[in-house]
């Protein structure tokens, strides 16, 4: 669905990403996490500030796009 709706909103300054926080230390993630809620959220805070040209239509963990 991410590639479907960067393409529907091409050419605009939206962009459309998925991201992927990792394993978490939350009560879902459990005491075992590698991550704190801090380096969990990174990823999502820095997708969320692109500027316009950024990537769009990926799906992205530590600031890098994931092969699908």
């Amino acid at each position: 669905m991410t590639k479907v709706f960067a393409e529907e909103v091409g050419g605009s300054n939206i962009l459309v990403n998925a991201v992927d926080p990792g394993w978490v230390k939350t009560r879902m993630g459990g005491s075992e996490a590698p991550l704190s809620i801090e380096d969990g959220v990174d990823t999502i805070v820095w997708a969320a500030m692109l500027p316009d040209g950024g990537p769009t239509g990926k799906f992205l963990r530590d600031r890098k796009p994931l092969q699908w």
